[in-house]
């Protein structure tokens, strides 16, 4: 029964999200590296995160998400209004490179 119970109360920690953007962050607009041309370069900022709790691995699509709205609110923290993958998400972290477009 305390493995059920401990097995039941670890898929919950699973399916949860546990970054939020900020509201500066949701500003932030994620675009190809085609559409920054014109724009300046801030730097970079990795982000990272659990991939798994445990021994169970986390949704891809979860990891991804909060990932992104990590990267959103370091980017909006340096005056960033856009970031730009680099690369796939791997091992719970992601680089992005932020720009100033507006």
């Amino acid at each position: 029964m305390k493995t059920f119970v401990l097995l039941i109360g670890l898929l919950a920690l699973v399916s949860c999200t546990w970054v939020e953007p900020s509201e500066q962050g949701k500003a932030v607009t994620l675009v190809k590296s085609s559409h920054v041309s014109n724009c300046q370069s801030l730097g970079t900022v990795t982000s990272s995160t659990k991939d798994t709790v445990g021994f169970v691995d986390r949704s891809e699509e979860k990891v991804a998400g909060e990932l992104l709205d990590l990267a959103r609110n370091k980017a909006a923290s340096m005056g960033g209004d856009t970031i730009v993958a680099e690369g796939q998400p791997e091992g719970g972290s992601q680089t992005f490179r932020v720009y100033k477009c507006g």
